[in-house]
């Protein structure tokens, strides 16, 4: 049963599987590097960095408290949620209060939903507002699919660009009260 844990050493080795199967995803073509939500944990303390998004003052600026999460099943890691206390006008137009990451070991076996409504019930705790904006890119269909199953009302599709270059955002919002 998935359920939702703090960072535990216990499964960092299959956190750095699930960075290097993303990676390789990307270099496929299969995944856009812009959706890369793990990070190389031979360069960054993944469980200190998760206790200090909850600490404003170790935050870089324009940055907002955030909650994240291990999601796992038994021994085996799933994935990893983010969920922003609040949204800052970036935030707002293409990030949103949530963001997740499926190990891709365990795509397509409904992880992605799973991890979402689990973390929607953590937002209720965090977010104060009624409902949650969640984002995903115009081709992640995968992605769409597990905000619509989460009950995810589109709201609208946006263009931008960042250092990846152009692409258009869905922005779905889910009440959560």
């Amino acid at each position: 049963m998935l359920r939702l844990i703090d960072g535990d050493e216990k499964y960092l080795e299959q956190y750095k599987e699930a960075y290097l199967l993303s990676f390789n995803k990307i270099k496929n073509g299969e995944m856009n590097q812009r959706n890369l939500i793990f990070n190389d944990i031979d360069s960054v303390d993944i469980i200190q960095k998760m206790k200090d998004h909850r600490d404003k003052t170790k935050l870089k600026p324009n940055r907002v408290v955030s909650y994240d999460y291990f999601g796992v099943d038994d021994d085996k890691f799933i994935g990893v949620i983010h969920i922003r206390v609040e949204l800052t006008p970036a935030l707002l137009s293409i990030g949103g209060h949530i963001g997740y990451g499926i190990n891709p070991k365990y795509w397509r076996q409904g992880y992605g939903t799973e991890l979402l409504r689990l973390g929607l019930i953590k937002a209720k705790e965090l977010v104060k507002e009624d409902k949650v904006l969640v984002t995903c890119d115009d081709d992640n269909i995968g992605s769409a699919k597990v905000i619509e199953n989460n009950g995810g009302v589109l709201e609208n599709k946006v263009s931008n660009s960042d250092e990846y270059g152009e692409v258009v955002t869905r922005r779905y919002w889910i009440k959560i009260r």
